[in-house]
């Protein structure tokens, strides 16, 4: 679609990106609020292309560190199933699938036009995990790490699957807002990993695709 909106889903007022040029989206924390929120604006029509915005932690052996950026190549949710308490079992083992389950490859030419280095912060390509419950400890951070995600939001493949439905491009990007793992004086910021979104995502709202 050549005419229409750049829609940029966020899931609260404090992660919304300091750009112009954008259709901005506050849709609620979590999948169901995301899911709901994107479906009925993208029934309106006018959207040419749909961005899930806002911060992630990153996963212990990712490489990145609090303020970096990372862009999805891939999305899925991937907590939906069974805790056992030593492990984690997805409900795809055994024959149930969730919508949004398993990876889906995010839009080439709108992630052509966001990875770009930038010498205060890194720029990174990778998946992006969705999740309702955030990694707070470390075995869960590790296995999560152990997909070969990145980092998790929680509201990226939820976005992503509306968007499907209406044949619409998407794509995710999220400043890096803390490890993943034990909170216990573990560092977290906000303003400074939306800024540099922000600024990844620029490109995009200056037609960079």
């Amino acid at each position: 679609m050549s005419n229409g909106s750049l829609l940029v889903v966020v899931a609260s007022g404090p992660e919304v990106p300091r750009i112009s040029g954008v259709e901005l989206l506050v849709c609620g924390v979590g999948k169901s609020a995301a899911a709901v929120e994107t479906t009925m604006r993208l029934a309106r029509g006018g959207v040419r292309a749909v961005v899930s915005f806002g911060v992630a932690g990153a996963y212990p052996r990712s490489g990145l560190e609090v303020g970096d950026v990372v862009v999805a190549t891939e999305i899925s949710v991937i907590d939906e199933g069974l805790e056992c308490g030593d492990r984690f079992e997805p409900f795809e083992r055994i024959g149930m699938v969730a919508p949004g389950v398993g990876w889906r490859a995010t839009d080439p030419r709108l992630r052509a036009a966001l990875v770009h280095g930038d010498a205060a912060f890194a720029v990174a390509e990778g998946r992006i995990a969705t999740v309702s419950v955030c990694a707070g400890t470390t075995r869960l951070a590790e296995e999560r790490g152990a997909t070969d995600a990145l980092a998790e939001g929680m509201e990226g493949a939820a976005i992503a699957l509306a968007a499907a439905c209406h044949s619409v491009p998407f794509a995710e990007v999220r400043g890096i807002s803390n490890p993943c793992g034990p909170r216990d004086g573990a560092p977290f910021a906000l303003a400074g990993p939306i800024a540099n979104a922000s600024r990844v995502l620029a490109r995009l709202a200056e037609g960079a695709w």
